[in-house]
């Protein structure tokens, strides 16, 4: 009974007075697992925007750019499993150890100098192969990293920031890479100094893991925090009895996916209109990096104002950005098919006030479908629910790029802009069916915990005896 009493001021006490320390030891955790996802969505997207400047010299064909890229998804797939199990059974520290060292080694193996043009695509492949690896935990550890350190009123907010740094890191290559590999002049020498480069981030990012990255921080910084996750086989099994987390993941696969799909159909789908394969190239990286990065700022500032506006109800803000990116891409959809005006200098800006305000909308749901998605699962781990989301997303990708192949959908111009269209609508749909659950934030909010506290300094204890208490 007594201790039923202290339970909360002691969980109050936690809550409200951070020391210098515990600041000083989220930041960190927070800027180097920032960092990890940034480098592995940077060196995941090397290759396509140098395309035009190494294929002269090395030879390549846009298959072989295709596949370079394509060992992403490919090794997502393979990984995602042990990825999983290594997070919810392991824990943050080895998984950064493990992702960052796969990372380095990827990008490190390309600087092997080999003498041959053969010699150097093999490294190159198998560095992308390394990075493709690390790609499950780069894109599936926040949630699991802001649920360890970060109290409950910041986990959404530390989420969006680590969740969108992957995407960061895909965009400014669309700058960096053509600013450093501009031409086919001393290819070698300048594909050299960019992957050099990304590699010594690489050994940065690496030494400040292996310096310090706790397992979790010495006090829990929430009762959820300092219990222990269902099992994990167990935790999957019962996944997949989760009619709500379902729900929510096959709204995320469809927008998200069927979204990366097309991203890389922009320069054809500009190209129909501008018929000049230069310019749609140049008009689709700028569009990319720009929507990438309108996404990356409306994933941190929609994570704030779900978390402090809306009190945490996540279904609302998610309804609300998947319309407003529906009504985006119909008006991309609409102003590629020559439906809206056919001056070139009006399409151009509408084409950039679309794709821009489509991003920002679309990726700033990326955060709060992982908050979603760990909230509804709970008390399943959040490496288990964030690795089946993730992998919806490249589920609905795949769909995408299948589509081609059905017979009569490659011959049609548009067929990608309506595409997207089509699986935004469908992923709204879903979301008014989908029901919102906040198990993990209600047990952190639970006014008793109970004997035992699991919020109590330095004590753990399984998931169950934390309910059951």
């Amino acid at each position: 009974m007594g201790l039923a009493l202290e339970a909360e001021p002691l969980l109050k006490k936690q809550s409200t007075v951070a020391s210098g320390w515990v600041i000083a030891e989220r930041f960190w955790v927070l800027i180097l697992t920032s960092l990890m996802a940034f480098l592995q969505g940077g060196i995941w997207n090397t290759w396509g925007p140098i395309a035009p400047s190494i294929q002269p010299s090395y030879g390549w064909s846009d298959a072989e750019i295709a596949l370079l890229a394509n060992w992403g998804p490919i090794c997502y797939l393979i990984a995602v499993l042990p990825s999983s199990w290594l997070m919810d059974c392991k824990g943050v520290k080895l998984s950064m150890q493990v992702a960052m060292l796969t990372i380095t080694l990827g990008s490190g193996l390309r600087l092997i100098p080999t003498g041959t043009t053969e010699g150097f695509r093999l490294v190159v492949h198998a560095g992308q192969i390394l990075n493709g690896l690390a790609g499950p935990i780069a894109m599936s550890i926040p949630p699991v990293v802001s649920s360890t350190f970060f109290p409950t009123e910041q986990r959404t907010l530390a989420t969006s920031i680590m969740s969108v740094a992957n995407y960061v890191g895909v965009a400014l290559t669309f700058i960096a890479g053509p600013a450093i590999v501009d031409n086919p002049s001393h290819v070698q020498h300048k594909v050299f100094i960019y992957l050099a480069g990304q590699t010594v981030l690489c050994g940065i990012g690496l030494v400040g893991v292996a310096l310090y990255f706790p397992n979790r921080p010495l006090n829990a910084p929430s009762r959820s925090a300092a219990v222990d996750r269902t099992a994990f086989w167990k935790g999957l099994r019962d996944l997949t009895k989760c009619r709500s987390f379902w729900a929510c993941a096959a709204s995320y696969g469809l927008i998200t996916g069927m979204y990366a799909g097309w991203s890389a159909y922009l320069a054809p789908n500009i190209q129909e209109f501008f018929h000049n394969e230069e310019k749609a190239q140049d008009l689709a990286a700028w569009l990319g990096f720009w929507a990438t990065l309108a996404g990356a700022v409306g994933g941190v500032g929609f994570g704030v104002i779900a978390e402090k506006a809306l009190k945490g109800r996540m279904k609302v803000m998610l309804i609300v950005l998947t319309v407003l990116s529906t009504a985006a891409y119909l008006w991309f959809a609409l102003v590629c098919g020559g439906y809206v005006t056919k001056k070139k200098e009006d399409v151009s800006i509408m084409l950039y006030v679309s794709c821009i305000f489509g991003g920002l909308v679309l990726n700033g749901t990326i955060p709060l479908f992982y908050e979603s998605a760990v909230e509804n699962a709970y008390p399943i781990a959040e490496g288990s629910a964030t690795c089946v989301l993730t992998t919806f997303n490249n589920l609905g990708c795949l769909v995408f790029l299948l589509l081609p192949s059905v017979p009569g959908i490659s011959t049609w111009p548009a067929w990608a802009n309506w595409s997207l269209v089509g699986a935004s609508a469908i992923s709204v749909l879903i979301l008014f069916s989908y029901e919102e659950r906040k198990r993990r934030t209600s047990f952190d909010l639970a006014a008793s915990p109970g004997p035992g506290d699991p919020g109590k300094p330095g004590e753990k204890r399984s998931q169950n005896e934390a309910i059951n208490a």
